[in-house]
């Protein structure tokens, strides 16, 4: 076989491959608090209230992002039905979306082994594949931002036939006056290159608008940022190049404002303080708002987030950098080197600058990364087109500007060590150790680690490669096997599922139901129909300054259903109504002496949470 058709060829492990990365296990772990219960249950009551406008969270209004991520999840919900499956579907997707934008990315300056390759890179790093199945805002708005990147270049290089144009116009000419009608084959090509480009710049603004629909104006810094770093290094290019450019600006950000504004606006104009809240407090305010939502770090916290999340690649970050690369590279190659560069770059600035940080913000780089790792070695190529020639000697010219042997080396050994960290933090975070296999598994991924960091001597870079990417994708699913097992136990991250069911299987007509303390919430997305828009608690002793009553009207909204004291609590406990309390850890025994020496009875208590009653 031509070796152009081989490599057009996908292996016939690589989509096989690709699905058990982004589906396997995908519905076999319960939704976790808080992120997960809250943006499952606002997809949930937008279905069964109808209500797909206004995100509500127990029946009022919550307008902390905007709503592309509950329309995914709720729309899946809605043919599906309401599973933890059907949630994390929408993800599973997005993150396979993401992929294949790399994917397209990197064949178009590289061929289709690299881009298979950046794919597995990709899917196999260790934050993206969590938060592929993890439900957050934070992997659709990377799908948004790398579409959007993949347009733009897709626009950047259908103008380059514009260039051609300059060099053939006197032939054109001179052949001109011989006839008095000539066919102008060169003018056509431009006009079609021109079209393209312009439909391409359409698509990237159509990215973008769903980008700002998942998270707000990120979506459009990043893709802008990056863009116009590499206008920016091709400053000097043709005039037509520009003008085509700037027609599809002026049309892209009109179609941009028509996809992406009307919700805003309607959302403004129905619900009362709404743009203050998003606009002032949400955009303006998130980062001042960061200490008081646990969310303020140190600038360098994305360092070690970059570390521990891109495993088992990221010692070959070290290494991706490099003057004699960057010159080795051909004009179009250092166009997408430069930005995928700056993506990745922008993307881990602006998160580090912002006082608010969690670990899966700088989600977004993680394609650029992918992209520059399977762009930069041979070694990844190969391994990634031709598994059947994974020991075979590399080059040393292949390796000339590469990493030194010994990361090559610890690549499957790394790809091991979430093996070893997660059973680690359950004993000590967690204080999980009454279960076998968080004693055993240590043991058992050590050894492997210490075997295959023995037997990789012998690996060449193509064969460490392929067996880090197998040994993550073994790790992975692994570790998504055994988190079922604590997932009641991860304190403020456990699930809510069994206090739910209990909720359920206890709750009976007449009864009065009482939140005490914290807002469980998730808690409806497994509790319902027990609770409802017709059958909503009574909330005792919570913060006024947190959800649900953080947005502006929402403790009115409740109106009755908000005990505002310890002595209202105290008559119904004391009552002849069955009370459910649904209580934060301590609530039974603060409970107690409010009940009026009434027999208080605890009905299940699961993780950090307690169901208890009066009678």
């Amino acid at each position: 076989m031509p070796q152009a058709d081989s490599e057009q060829r996908s292996p016939w492990w690589f989509l096989p491959l690709v699905a058990l990365l982004f589906f396997g296990l995908l519905g076999t772990r319960s939704l976790n608090e808080p992120d997960e219960g809250r943006y499952a249950e606002i997809a949930r009551e937008m279905v069964e209230t109808g209500n797909w406008l206004v995100p509500h969270i127990w029946y009022v209004p919550h307008l902390d992002k905007p709503p592309f991520t509950y329309w995914a999840v709720a729309t899946s919900l809605s043919i599906f039905g309401v599973n933890e499956w059907a949630v994390r579907l929408p993800l599973a997707l997005a993150g396979l979306s993401a992929a294949w934008a790399t994917f397209l990315f990197v064949r178009s300056l590289a061929g289709a082994a690299a881009a298979r390759a950046s794919a597995l890179v990709l899917g196999t790093s260790a934050l993206y594949w969590v938060m592929a199945r993890m439900l957050t805002t934070d992997i659709f708005l990377t799908q948004f931002i790398a579409w959007a990147i993949y347009f733009f270049w897709r626009s950047w290089r259908s103008l380059d036939a514009l260039g051609e144009g300059s060099q053939t116009s006197e032939v054109s000419s001179q052949k001109s006056d011989a006839k008095e009608e000539v066919a102008d084959p060169i003018g056509d090509a431009r006009a079609r290159a021109a079209r393209r480009s312009f439909g391409w710049q359409l698509a990237a603004w159509t990215a973008m608008a769903g980008g700002v629909l998942t998270k707000g104006p990120i979506a459009l810094v990043i893709p802008l940022a990056a863009f116009g770093a590499l206008l920016v290094w091709r400053r000097h290019t043709s005039g037509a190049r520009l003008s085509v450019l700037l027609f599809g600006a002026l049309a892209g950000v009109p179609l941009f404002a028509v996809l992406a504004l009307p919700w805003f606006w309607l959302v403004w104009e129905s619900v009362p303080h709404s743009f203050e809240f998003m606009v002032k407090g949400q955009i303006v305010g998130h980062a001042v708002q960061a200490a008081a939502k646990n969310r303020a770090q140190p600038f360098w916290f994305f360092g070690p987030v970059l570390l521990v999340g891109f495993l088992p690649w990221t010692l070959l970050l070290g290494w991706l950098w490099r003057r004699a690369h960057w010159r080795s590279l051909d004009a179009r190659t250092q166009e997408g080197w430069l930005l995928l560069s700056v993506w990745a770059g922008v993307t881990f600035v602006l998160f580090s600058i912002n006082r608010a940080k969690l670990p899966h913000y700088i989600l977004p780089m993680f394609p650029a990364l992918a992209a520059l790792l399977a762009l930069r070695w041979p070694a990844f190529r190969v391994a990634a087109s031709d598994p059947a020639r994974p020991s075979e000697p590399t080059p040393p010219a292949e390796l000339a500007t590469g990493a030194p042997s010994w990361v090559w080396r610890v690549l499957p050994a790394a790809a091991l060590v979430p093996l070893i960290a997660f059973p680690l933090a359950c004993w000590f975070a967690f204080k999980v150790r009454e279960s076998l296999w968080v004693r055993v598994m240590p043991l058992g991924a050590a050894m492997l680690l210490l075997a295959v960091w023995w037997e990789g001597r012998k690996w060449s870079p193509r064969s460490r490669v392929a067996w880090a990417a197998g040994l993550a994708l073994f790790a992975l699913l692994t570790l998504g096997a055994v988190v079922p097992l604590v997932e009641t136990e991860m304190r403020s991250n456990q699930t809510l599922k069994p206090l739910g069911l209990a909720l359920r299987q206890e709750a009976r007509e007449g009864d009065l139901i009482v939140v005490r303390l914290r807002i469980p919430q998730g808690l409806p997305f497994y509790a319902h129909p027990v609770i409802s828009a017709t059958r909503r608690p009574f909330l005792s002793g919570l913060p006024e300054h947190r959800m649900p009553f953080e947005f502006p009207g929402n403790g009115a909204r409740f109106g009755d259903r908000v005990m505002r004291d310890d002595r209202t609590f105290s008559n119904v406990l004391a009552g002849p109504q069955r009370v459910l309390v649904v209580g934060y850890k301590g609530s039974l025994v603060n409970a107690r002496p409010l009940a009026r020496g009434k027999q208080l009875r605890l009905l299940a208590e699961v993780g950090e949470w307690e169901l208890f009653t009066n009678q």
